[in-house]
């Protein structure tokens, strides 16, 4: 199969950049999805377009939460474009929910004004099932949905395609394209307490990482604080942390308010601080029953409950517990990764034929990402990536050659290796690290990727590889970070005066590690 531009991921991201290229040229466009990723759970986005609120202080809130790490140029990007979604959303006949005051906005923690905007709580699906049908009715549209990529194909510098797993046929093919587009999401589902859907993994943080690519912020885990621990049914679905300003609070498991301990401002402090107050929590008093610690909705107003967070009180109900009157048990979860492949404002890596777009990316959200950047990322950035593939489209270029061969059997026990993954990334790069157990972490990654072997040629063995290397950069960039910034929080915390960003290579089989200045 060959194709004049391959995106690699089905989620909103790779879908907005799609419609963008589609919609403005006449080439074809291939993408491969195995799994809708996080999008479906995109229930708001950042719209500065409230009372007292501007691009310039959205700017300033952005690189506020991310500790003043975020590259400038990605932030005023995302800023300056999330003024035209309004035209945006017109084009393709959705609205943004209103009140009689004008614009329906929450303020999430981190920011100075309310500006989480949505259509109908239900963004994500809105959005891909409007922009799908707009790609359907093309004939130069083709979507596979039971692929997955596990490699970037690459000759004389230049990304020419993809090895992918046909999960069809069960055999691996290599699908050529003139230019490619990553839009895989970040990878955290890596760890066993996630809010992440099960399709998600570190397929292409290690793709972009063997192409070539560089990787920043990659020690970068976002922790959602309020991810539930019980019922078994809703285990690490989140609850809004919005909620916090309208009179939600957390509690121990004696019913005190434990976060008035570390902030005058209680609960409405970053997701970082939140989620490591939490831990600490539960590291010094104890947990409730199931783990976790007592997220107490029953102030916040009626009228919301019947409102914009009637999906959260629905969840609950479906399983006999009424959230507006009885609090729930929560605990810290990954939630988002902020680090991967180093992109410019155009989405361009710096490799040939290869743009990425989304959270496989790192650059934008620094050390701690704003509450509802993460949505209006995958628009934003899903629609630059597309229309940079059109400008930067080469003809000339040669797609790798299409094959096609089986998929051989594992002849180790992947289970067993990927529950220690999970156990591993739990206990050495989890929201509270310390040097020894980064190396401990660091050890035990390498011990699995030697037991792991050879992976070419079986899928699930290459699955597994892709996620312990991505485990890997993770871990060396968070042992390399000495200082607590952000959601990267020791234990052991030094005093490091000049501020850098981490990068991380692949060159000659090696990881290489350097530092860049902010």
């Amino acid at each position: 199969m060959t194709t004049d531009i391959l995106i690699i991921g089905g989620g909103l991201t790779g879908i907005a950049a799609a419609y963008e290229i589609i919609k403005n040229s006449d080439l074809q466009v291939t993408l491969l999805q195995c799994g809708g990723g996080a999008s479906p759970y995109i229930h708001g986005f950042c719209l500065p377009v409230g009372d007292g609120d501007s691009e310039e202080l959205f700017y300033h809130d952005s690189m506020a939460s991310g500790y003043q790490q975020s590259r400038p140029s990605l932030v005023k990007r995302l800023c300056h474009e999330s003024l035209t979604l309004q035209e945006y959303f017109a084009e393709l006949n959705l609205a943004v929910d209103e009140n009689e005051r004008g614009y329906q906005l929450i303020k999430s923690l981190g920011s100075t004004v309310a500006r989480i905007a949505g259509i109908h709580n239900n963004t994500g699906p809105a959005m891909l099932s409007t922009l799908r049908k707009q790609l359907n009715a093309s004939d130069r549209y083709r979507e596979y949905r039971n692929f997955r990529a596990l490699e970037l194909v690459k000759q004389d510098g230049r990304v020419t395609g993809a090895y992918c797993y046909d999960k069809d046929t069960d055999s691996f093919c290599t699908v050529g394209a003139k230019l490619v587009i990553l839009a895989t999401g970040g990878f955290g589902k890596l760890f066993p307490e996630s809010t992440n859907s099960a399709d998600i993994g570190g397929d292409g943080c290690a793709m972009a990482y063997l192409a070539g690519a560089k990787m920043t912020d990659m020690e970068f885990i976002q922790f959602e604080p309020s991810a539930a621990v019980w019922p078994s049914e809703l285990v690490g679905k989140s609850i809004i942390t919005t909620m916090f300003y309208e009179g939600a609070v957390l509690r121990g498991k004696d019913g005190e308010r434990f976060m008035l301990r570390y902030s005058e401002d209680g609960e409405r402090v970053s997701k970082d601080l939140q989620a490591k107050c939490i831990c600490d929590e539960i590291r010094r008093n104890g947990a409730t029953e199931h783990g976790g610690v007592w997220f107490d909705a029953t102030a916040v107003p009626q009228e919301l409950w019947e409102g914009v967070y009637k999906p959260y009180r629905n969840r609950y109900l479906n399983h006999g517990i009424d959230m507006c009157k009885v609090p729930v048990e929560i605990a810290p979860a990954a939630h988002t990764t902020c680090g991967g492949a180093l992109i410019d404002e155009n989405c361009r890596t710096g490799i040939p034929g290869l743009l990425a777009c989304g959270e496989v990316t790192g650059g934008l959200h620094g050390a701690n990402r704003l509450g509802g950047n993460a949505g209006l990322e995958t628009m934003v950035f899903g629609r630059i990536a597309g229309q940079t593939a059109v400008r930067d489209f080469d003809s000339a270029a040669t797609p790798a050659v299409p094959d096609q061969m089986p998929n051989k059997a594992a002849d180790v026990d992947i289970a067993a290796l990927r529950s220690r993954l999970q156990n591993l990334l739990r206990g050495h790069l989890g929201v509270i690290r310390n040097e020894q157990e980064l190396l401990e972490g660091l050890q035990k990654t390498d011990e699995l990727l030697a037991q792991l072997g050879d992976h070419r040629g079986c899928f699930v063995k290459h699955r597994l590889y892709n996620d312990l290397l991505t485990a890997r950069i993770a871990l060396v960039s968070a042992l390399q970070r000495k200082q607590s910034i952000g959601c990267h929080y020791r234990e052991d915390s030094q005093t490091e005066d000049i501020p850098y960003r981490i990068i991380v290579e692949h060159q000659d089989g090696s990881m290489i590690l350097s530092k860049e200045s902010v």
